[in-house]
């Protein structure tokens, strides 16, 4: 299934801003489609299974998290989110009680909406496309960024063409 994007969201956000959550979503789509693989969830050639969409946004942020940790980035855990191996232990506690009591997955997808800001808020939108890496937007001080562009800037001024 293929989502389209109401002309009001485009009104709204940036275009880059658009790219990049779509990127990420894709992203964490076929990483939790090779996770449900990994723990033999995936359904057998042909068929589908059904999952409840704040299940699969919360294992998107899994696969994020594990994605970051992997890196060694640790902003989610700085943002007080917790590791992967917690996320993933929330999402496994929510499917056993939903067994139970199924209004338990009313609050499936809230991990997954966190990270999602976490990574909106923090991570350069065009860093992946542009740089081919993520990137971590990670000053506390934005004169010091701008400081320290600056001085790249100015010590690498020979090295870009100068147009007219």
């Amino acid at each position: 299934m293929v989502a389209s994007i109401s002309p009001e969201i485009h009104r709204e956000y940036p275009a880059e801003l658009i790219r990049f959550a779509d990127d990420e979503a894709r992203r964490d789509a076929e990483e939790v489609a090779a996770f449900l693989a990994a723990a033999g969830l995936a359904p057998p050639p042909g068929e589908t299974r059904g999952f409840p969409p704040g299940v699969l946004l919360d294992l998107g942020a899994v696969v994020r998290l594990r994605r970051w940790e992997v890196a060694g980035c640790g902003i989610h855990v700085e943002a007080g989110l917790p590791t992967a191996g917690q996320a993933l232990n929330y999402v496994i506690t929510a499917l056993i009680g939903a067994a139970k009591n199924p209004a338990v997955l009313k609050a499936a997808g809230a991990i997954g909406r966190v990270v999602f800001d976490v990574t909106v808020s923090r991570f350069a939108w065009t860093a992946r496309p542009e740089l081919g890496s993520d990137v971590v937007l990670d000053v506390d001080n934005e004169d010091a960024l701008v400081e320290a562009a600056a001085q790249f800037l100015w010590a690498h001024r020979h090295h870009f063409p100068v147009t007219e």
